[in-house]
């Protein structure tokens, strides 16, 4: 029966060997660990081609969930460099010293070449950020060989060493081999120590299958290798950014200046814009639209008599703050369409209700007021924006026919992830890029005839209220009672509620008749716009809600096992 099982493993060896054209005769991966954080590594392959193949391919991961000796998790990047095939043409996915994805790809061999029979490859690089750092211990945790390989080894030898004055034996040197989270030291290898050496040659009889690895890991005093970050500086890593990015900046950057030009410089003004309510007055300062223009339409409404504003104690039917909105009259025939839209949703059929039972009543009032907005802008950079769609479109045809061509040099142009490269690079110039272009410079619109009558003293108005000095504030209140209360629905709308009413703390005697708080407290403005902020809040949350409907691998620098160490990945023919 024995006999049986091996004749049967022979004869899937076999299969597997023949079905990936090699197998590896010999490896041998040498190890030079240096004091100052990073190692080299040197890999050779003496194989044997069953088929012709242009050459072999070597992964190895570089970006892993890392997990330390304190069970915290967190993203571990290393970096390979230094990368050379002695004698040998070769490709990498590395673009600007930068990989694709988060593995590295060594391809070795010509295209238009095969090879076959006995073939000798030798790598070498430098592998950067791959070391494991404990409060006394510096690690090396490396698969010699991961378990990507698509072939066979029958024989593998390494070395090991580490700097000078180090001391390597069994007590601090461990490997693993066989299938992945085999955590028992291997027995399959002759052991050699010298110093600061450690050798093992695999025994006769010795393989490594597909998905199988060999790991080893070597504990040192971290008196020997400090810890050190030796992540590459950022213009290494995205160096290729530096075109678009000058590209980009360039032309925001004129638009800056064609924006400056054209600023706005304010008038000063204690009141709005004739004729301009508060959702109007807090789209053009914000230059955008957002729930606040519309919820500043209550307290505006509630100063002319329109409705009456009641803050709601915690009850069966509300919530803290909850406002209850109560409608003495209809809005006048000359109110702006976003306005008879935002009051239609809270009153139609009623004339009472609870800002807690409205959902999603934003959503049309918001378009209507962006829509009437627009005629306070004018559209430009016309031409600017056909220039770059031209530019954008330009690029993106280069970049998928010339690009590849120039680029193969030193990028493996028939990898996927390059090609991913090339599909993402032309979405993003044909499509993404001009459009994005667009709706930023429409968010940068200069202003119209009819904006560039208004904004100055919108602009003034604005800056009033921002930084209004108490002594003006009294004589604008000797001059008008009523001066707090028609301002504070455009402090809403500014987002300066809170700024504004503490300019008339001690000025006011009682709170707007228009709103009743619900604590009954003695009346102080702090009081009141903690109350009233309170309520807006409360009503904002409750309006903008929409109506209700019916593989990384972890790494533990703890213990050991195959293929748990850094430098996963593989390799094979192609």
């Amino acid at each position: 029966m024995k006999r049986n099982y091996s004749t049967l493993f022979l004869l899937l060896l076999r299969i597997t060997v023949f079905a990936q054209g090699f197998t590896i005769n010999n490896f041998t991966s040498d190890i030079h660990v240096s004091k100052d954080g990073y190692f080299d590594v040197v890999e050779k392959y003496d194989l044997e081609f069953t088929a012709p193949k242009h050459g072999i391919f070597r992964d190895i991961i570089t970006g892993y969930d890392f997990k330390d000796e304190n069970g915290k998790v967190s993203r571990r990047e290393i970096y390979i460099s230094d990368i050379d095939v002695h004698g040998r043409a070769f490709t990498t996915n590395q673009f600007f010293g930068k990989q694709l994805d988060n593995k590295l790809t060594i391809k070795i061999g010509d295209k238009d070449k095969l090879v076959s029979g006995s073939q000798h490859y030798e790598i070498r690089y430098r592998v950067k950020n791959a070391l494991i750092f404990t409060d006394s211990l510096s690690q090396l945790y490396w698969n010699v060989k991961p378990s990507g390989w698509q072939t066979v080894f029958t024989k593998i030898n390494f070395t090991v060493h580490t700097p000078e004055g180090t001391t390597l034996s069994a007590r601090n040197c461990f490997v693993y081999a066989g299938d992945n989270g085999n955590t028992e030291l291997s027995n399959a290898f002759d052991y050699e120590y010298s110093n600061n050496t450690f050798s093992a040659n695999s025994k006769d009889g010795f393989f490594s299958l597909p998905g199988q690895s060999v790991t080893i890991l070597v504990k040192l005093p971290k008196t020997f290798i400090p810890e050190v970050d030796l992540t590459p500086p950022l213009s290494k890593r995205y160096g290729w950014l530096v075109i678009p990015v000058l590209l980009v900046g360039s032309i925001f950057l004129y638009i800056k200046i064609k924006l400056r030009i054209n600023r706005t410089i304010p008038v000063t003004s204690y009141y709005p814009p004739d004729g301009m309510d508060p959702a109007m007055a807090g789209v053009l300062i914000d230059n955008t639209s957002n729930t606040r223009d519309v919820t500043c339409l209550l307290p505006y409404w509630a100063t002319k008599g329109i409705i009456r504003m009641e803050a709601l104690a915690k009850g069966d039917r509300s919530v803290s703050g909850d406002l209850r909105l109560i409608k003495l009259k209809e809005l006048p025939e000359d109110a702006a369409g976003y306005e008879f839209n935002f009051f239609m949703k809270i009153f139609t059929g009623k004339d009472e209700v609870l800002t807690g039972s409205l959902r999603g009543i934003y959503s049309e009032p918001l378009q209507l007021l962006n829509k009437k907005s627009k005629e306070y802008y004018t559209r430009k950079y016309t031409a600017l924006k056909l220039i770059i769609l031209v530019l954008s479109w330009l690029w993106a045809f280069f970049s998928i026919t010339f690009f590849p061509f120039l680029a193969k040099s030193y990028i493996d142009i028939e990898s996927s992830r390059f090609i991913g490269f090339i599909i993402i690079n032309f979405i993003f110039f044909f499509l993404i890029f001009p459009f994005l272009f667009a709706f930023i410079t429409n968010k940068l619109r200069t202003k119209s005839q009819k904006g560039k009558a208004v904004m100055p003293e919108l602009l003034g108005f604005y800056q009033f209220i921002k930084m209004a000095e108490t002594e003006r504030i009294k004589t604008l209140l000797k001059e008008d009672p009523y001066y707090f209360e028609k301002t504070m629905p455009y402090a809403v709308a500014f987002n300066l509620l809170k700024e504004w009413t503490a300019k008339f703390e001690g000025l006011l005697l009682q709170a707007p008749g228009w709103y009743r708080s619900s604590t009954g407290t003695h009346f102080t403005m702090n009081s009141f716009v903690h109350s009233f902020s309170n309520s807006m809040k409360v009503a904002s949350t409750s309006m903008v809600t929409s109506p209700s409907s019916g593989s990384s691998s972890s790494h533990s620098s703890g213990g050991g096992s195959s293929g748990g160490g850094f430098g996963g990945g593989g390799g094979g023919s192609w």
